[in-house]
This record gives C-alpha cells, structure tokens and sequence, in this order.
C-alpha cells in the first residue's frame, strides 16, 4: 500500500508540535503557579481582627476585639457619654509580623 504524503504535510506537524509545546508549557506554568502560591499561603502573616463601635451622636468611639456575629450595623449598647445607641461602623484587620525561629 503506498501513502501519498500532502504537501502540506511538514506545516501540519509543525502545527500540531507548537501545539502540543504550548499545551505543555501552560501546564507548567500553573504547576508553577500553585506551588508559588502554596509557599505564600504557609508562610502567611497571622492577623487579628478589629471592631470600631462608634455612637450614633459621632461623639464618642470605641475599639475592641472582633467577636464572632459582628457585623456593620450592628446594635452594641449604648454610649457611656449620651445613652444614645452604640453600633458598629467598621471592622478591619491588624497584620503582625510573624516571629521567626531560629
């Protein structure tokens, strides 16, 4: 049996190996990606959480340890100054620097 070769035969593999090149390169570089990733997500900086409660007057505010269930807008008492409600305006994050071991 004799197969008659197309002349366009050598772009094809060409084609096809710069694919397959590609393919490979991609997969790489996500496998290099996730691992980076990986490194950052062990050596991550512990942080606390802050709750800043202010009153509705804006006289008066306050700042303590996030508990679990806050959320803005919350009710958290009332004002020691005025009596008037105390809700929570923000919470944010405090990041410290992890101590290294020697």
């Amino acid at each position: 049996m004799i197969i008659h070769l197309q002349t366009d035969t050598p772009l094809t593999l060409i084609l096809i190996i710069a694919v397959l090149g590609m393919i490979v390169y991609m997969i790489h570089a996500g496998f290099s990606y996730m691992k980076k990733r990986q490194h950052i997500y062990q050596e991550e900086i512990p942080h606390k959480f802050t709750t800043v409660i202010k009153c509705l007057n804006k006289d008066y505010s306050a700042e303590r340890e996030f508990r679990e269930g806050d959320f803005v807008g919350k009710i958290e008492g009332s004002c020691p100054k005025c009596g008037n409600n105390m809700v929570i305006d923000y919470i944010y994050a405090l990041y410290t620097q992890k101590k290294q071991q020697l």
